[in-house]
């Protein structure tokens, strides 16, 4: 390949450059318009503690469409890399991006997608999508320039080009091939325009309004353009395919309906299994936090566990993840199934510390059906009971507190600065000057009953206690056994536990154990609601608020409903936040 192409990036190219050389003029004053208010939606952080009705005057309440402002946002590489892989068609490519997906490039971020559009066409070999309309190797044809910049143009910004953007492609297309062949200045433009902004940012302009629907002051649709993308990397995490970009450009997009239609569709695909895969893995935080490890690196004593394994770890995540897919895509895709099925996908390892029968070696993995007094949904299964477990013993704590915030969109400040560090293990204290033996929940309750932690461990330590029947790695326990060889002892559990009453009309409910907690919150209108709104943090990444009321609560399922998880999704994309925004104000 021709070295000029390598340095097709000016030296010193600033972020907002990029986006302005690559904008056309009249997208442009918006696009740096909202780039400089990019952080407004996104310096909150977990679920809003007070998601309020309507204030008295809102335009919510006067019957108006209305939604939050919302910053520009850029790909994720994760999102980036897969866009990529579909417009070449090479699954095999690997891209090393900027982790910071933050709305703004850095120069580090310019520099790797400069390396990453190299990378893309030194594999040219590898592509299985068809690029170029003719020969490159050829001579000149000025009609293959033409369809090349309008055809591949559309599929990586993901509409149609303006006739502005056609000309300024082609002129460079003009300028390159004075000094390079025709296949080189094709390429010189072909890394023009997976650089571009238009590719990975989501600049959403939106259209006027039509008088089908009241708008709220500010608030406008989306363009068909603007929902197909929203709808792809939603369900997709991926660039849209053909029919969807088809369907944005024949207006079928325009009208709630249309992108209801699409949204089934995608839903339908079997990538839509790796976005619910994806889904349910950071929801139940598998891959670690600043808090906690993921799933694979949680250390755990060899000592106490000789049966961990790496295979193990990864059977556990395979469970949970097949689990999620079987509910969602196979079977009646309930919350309430989600959250109390006893099925379960084994191999040998993690049959065994079930203690069910299963498959007799690692490698091979089938469905079983768990014990109904011990096992019900996600939350008694190994991969969450492990992730929220100590080295050594379980952890209440960690797991009440991972309910409330996760699972009920309850969030808990930090904790006060003279909090207790010392480890909660239970075992031999003295006490009025005896040695006697505590159990887990026993020493939580003695070390956090008082003093400045005990207002907050009075909701999360309830929550932790029902699971107290599952140890570190998540196996079932009758008693918990203490003590060493020379003096073992087995202390009986006590796994009763309640959901806190929650505002406004949720009373508290008494439980005993992992299975009748798990009953309480599939019942919990709380943590339906959370659950809509963990997805539509997915959706539209940036945190809902009140003028977002209306789309949680259209989109939460109620039991009565028979509502499943999958309506919850098509619920979203057809939501007033899903489909307008709110321009921000200059």
């Amino acid at each position: 390949m021709n070295q000029s192409i390598k340095r097709m990036k000016p030296d010193g190219v600033k972020p907002l450059d990029v986006l302005d050389r690559f904008t056309a003029p009249g997208r442009r004053a918006t696009a740096l318009a909202g780039a400089v208010v990019l952080a407004a939606s996104h310096l909150l952080s977990g679920c809003v503690g007070d998601l309020g009705g309507d204030r008295g005057g809102s335009p919510s309440a006067r019957g108006l469409v209305d939604v939050a402002p919302a910053g520009m946002r850029r790909m994720t590489p994760e999102q980036l890399t897969s866009s990529m892989r579909d417009l070449f068609g090479d699954p095999g490519l690997e891209l090393d991006l900027d982790p910071d997906a933050g709305e703004v490039a850095s120069l580090l971020a310019v520099d790797k997608l400069n390396a990453a559009a190299e990378a893309i066409v030194a594999r040219r070999a590898s592509w299985g999508t068809p690029v170029f309309p003719c020969d490159t190797s050829g001579a000149d044809d000025e009609a293959c320039v033409d369809s090349f910049v309008r055809t591949f143009g559309r599929r990586a910004f993901r509409r149609t080009l303006d006739e502005a953007e056609v000309a300024m492609l082609k002129g460079q297309y003009a300028r390159a091939r004075k000094e390079q062949s025709f296949e080189d200045a094709l390429l010189v433009v072909l890394e023009t325009m997976i650089q571009s902004p238009n590719v990975y940012y989501f600049v959403e302009l939106g259209r006027d309004g039509d008088g089908s629907e009241p708008l709220a002051s500010g608030v406008r649709p989306l363009t068909g353009w603007e929902r197909a993308s929203r709808l792809s990397y939603f369900l997709w995490n991926t660039t849209p395919d053909d029919a969807l970009l088809d369907a944005a450009e024949s207006g079928a997009l325009d009208t709630a309906e249309g992108v209801r239609a699409q949204a089934e569709r995608l839903l339908s695909n079997d990538r839509a299994r790796a976005t619910a895969r994806r889904f349910f893995a950071d929801w139940l935080e598998l891959d670690g936090t600043n808090k906690h490890a993921s799933l694979e690196s949680a250390p755990k004593s060899p000592e106490i566990y000789p049966e961990d394994s790496p295979a193990l770890r990864a059977a556990m995540r395979t469970e949970l993840e097949a689990l999620a897919e079987r509910v969602l895509f196979e079977g009646d895709g309930r919350f309430e199934t989600l959250l109390t099925t006893t099925d379960a996908y084994v191999n040998g390892p993690l049959a065994a510390l079930y203690g069910v029968e299963g498959p007799a070696d690692e490698r091979t993995f089938s469905w079983v059906s768990l014990p109904r007094d011990q096992r019900a949904g996600i939350f008694t299964r190994a991969a969450f009971l492990s992730v929220f477990g100590s080295i050594e013993v379980k952890s209440p704590i960690r797991r009440g507190a991972y309910i409330l915030e996760r699972v009920l969109c309850r969030p808990l400040g930090p904790p006060p600065p003279n909090a207790s560090d010392v480890p909660v293990k239970g075992g031999a204290v003295e006490e009025n000057g005896e040695v006697v033996h505590r159990t887990i929940r026993q020493d939580v309750e003695a070390k956090t009953s008082s003093g400045a932690c005990a207002s907050c461990h009075r909701t999360i330590n309830p929550i932790g206690f029902a699971f107290e029947h599952y140890d570190a790695l998540g196996r079932w326990q009758s008693q918990e056994a203490g003590g060493d060889a020379q003096a073992p002892y087995l202390l009986d559990i006590d796994a009763r536990g309640s959901l806190p009453a929650l505002p406004p009309d949720e009373e508290g409910v008494e439980v005993d154990g992992g299975v009748g907690m798990s009953a309480a919150l599939a019942a919990s209108p709380a943590a339906r609601a959370c659950l809509t709104k963990r997805f539509f943090q997915t959706a539209l990444r940036r945190v809902p608020i009140d003028q977002d009321l209306a789309s949680i609560e259209a989109a939460t399922p109620t039991p009565e409903s028979g509502g499943s998880v999958r309506d919850l999704i098509v619920s979203l994309t057809t939501s007033n936040a899903f489909l307008h925004l709110r321009q921000i104000e200059e």
